[in-house]
C-alpha cells in the first residue's frame, strides 16, 4: 500500500517528465542537420549527440526534472491538509521516508535510461547510428549523479516549508557545489565536480573536431561511489529530521 501511495503521489510528475525528456531527445535527433549546419566547426553525429544531449540542453532538462521529482513530502502535505492521513499509516516515519526515497531514486534511474533507449533506436530512421553501449554508459552517469540531486531536493523538502523553497535551495546548492569544484584546491579532484562527471567529459576524448568515436576511459566508479554515499547520507538526514519533527 505504501509503495503504491508513493507511486501515485509522483505518478503525474514522472509521466510528464518522461514525455518531456523523450520529446527533447527526439527533437535533438530529428534536427541534427540544421544544428550541425550552423555549428562553428564540423562535428560528427556522435559529437553532436554528446554536445546537445549529454552536456547541455537535455542534461539541463534532466536535472530540473529530477529536482521536480524530489519535491513533496509530509511538510508540503501539511500545507495541503493531508499530512494527518500519511502520518496515521501503521508504519514508522523512517519507513515512510525510505519508501518515498526508493521510489524517487527508481524514477530518476528510469529517466536516465530513456535517452539511451531512444537515441540508438531513433538514429537509424534519420540515417545515423549511435551505439547503445556508449549511451548506457552516459545513463549510468546520469543516474548516479541524478540521485544526489534528488536526495538534495528530498532533504530540503523535509527541512524547508513552502512549495518552491526546496527547489530554489537545490538549484542554489548545485550552483555552490559547481563553484567550489572550480577552486584550485578541488579542480583536479573529479569527484567534487558533480556536473562534469554527469556530462561525461572525462569519459571520452574530444579534441577540436574529434568524432567521439571511441570510449577513452572506463566509468568513474570512485566518484559514483562517493555520490551514492552522499545521497544515502542526505536521505538518512532527511529521515532523521522527519522522525523528530512535530507536524501538528
Amino acid at each position: 500500500m505504501l509503495w503504491y501511495k508513493m507511486w501515485r503521489e509522483s505518478q503525474i510528475r514522472f509521466v510528464i517528465s518522461a514525455v518531456a525528456l523523450l520529446w527533447m531527445c527526439g527533437a535533438v535527433v530529428v534536427l541534427r542537420q540544421q544544428v550541425r549546419a550552423h555549428a562553428d566547426e564540423p562535428m560528427s553525429y556522435a559529437h553532436y549527440i554528446w554536445s546537445a544531449v549529454y552536456k547541455a540542453n537535455v542534461l539541463d532538462l534532466y536535472i530540473l526534472l529530477v529536482i521536480v521529482l524530489g519535491l513533496g513530502g509530509v511538510l508540503q502535505e501539511r500545507a495541503q491538509g493531508t499530512a494527518g492521513f500519511t502520518l496515521s499509516l501503521p508504519m514508522s516515519r523512517w519507513r515512510l521516508s525510505a519508501v518515498r526515497a526508493a521510489v524517487g531514486c527508481a524514477q530518476v534511474a528510469i529517466l536516465a535510461l530513456l535517452p539511451a533507449l531512444l537515441i540508438p533506436l531513433l538514429s537509424p530512421f534519420v540515417g545515423e547510428a549511435y551505439p547503445l553501449p556508449r549511451a548506457l554508459q552516459f545513463s549510468v552517469l546520469w543516474a548516479g549523479c541524478g540521485m544526489v540531486v534528488f536526495a538534495l531536493t528530498f532533504f530540503f523538502s523535509v527541512v524547508l516549508p513552502g512549495a518552491y523553497s526546496p527547489a530554489i535551495a537545490s538549484v542554489a546548492g548545485l550552483t555552490a557545489c559547481s563553484m567550489v569544484a572550480r577552486l584550485p584546491l578541488f579542480e583536479h579532484q573529479p569527484a567534487f565536480n558533480l556536473l562534469e562527471t554527469m556530462h561525461g567529459e572525462r569519459l571520452s576524448t574530444i579534441h577540436g573536431g574529434a568524432s567521439l568515436a571511441t570510449i577513452a576511459a572506463p566509468l568513474p566508479w570512485l566518484p559514483l561511489g562517493v555520490y551514492a554515499l552522499v545521497a544515502l547520507c542526505l536521505v538518512g538526514a532527511a529521515s532523521a529530521v522527519m522522525a523528530r519533527r512535530d507536524f501538528s
